[in-house]
């Protein structure tokens, strides 16, 4: 979701975002993330720190890598993000924490259940920015992994 929401004009994926390590993704776009963030809470007026709150969010998403401490549950929603399952709604927990409040969009767990497998990895067959059914992913997704981390 970080694409959509970030970068929703790079259709063609050409942002250097979708290069640079993660380890320059604060340097990079931390700024850029948290004064986005305070615009959006100030508009909304659900944050009585909209600069502050901005920095946290973008503390918490940057670098773009999804935390996973191994052997916990996963979970990936407003308050924790923990890896995610393959019925974690993470659109709806990402506007929801960019927006800071309820964002609900309807869909449970049901909703996608005939397109969860057990086979790893889940998103065979589906687009993966773009570039076709490869389930391979891109070089952005193919970052070193933290031992604590998984990185999708």
């Amino acid at each position: 979701m970080m694409w959509p929401i970030f970068w929703p004009d790079d259709t063609d994926f050409s942002d250097p975002a979708s290069t640079r390590h993660p380890s320059e993704d604060v340097a990079a776009f931390g700024g850029t993330i948290a004064d986005r963030v305070a615009k959006v809470v100030a508009a909304t007026g659900t944050s009585a720190d909209p600069a502050g709150y901005g920095r946290t969010v973008a503390g918490q998403l940057l670098p773009d890598v999804l935390p996973y401490v191994i052997g916990t549950p996963a979970s990936f929603g407003f308050a924790t993000r923990n890896g995610r399952t393959r019925a974690d709604n993470a659109p709806e927990a990402m506007m929801s924490l960019v927006t800071k409040m309820a964002v609900p969009s309807g869909l449970t767990p049901a909703t996608t259940e005939a397109q969860r497998t057990d086979q790893f990895p889940s998103r065979t067959g589906v687009s993966t920015r773009g570039r076709g059914t490869d389930c391979r992913p891109p070089s952005p997704f193919a970052r070193p992994l933290a031992s604590t981390h998984v990185t999708y």
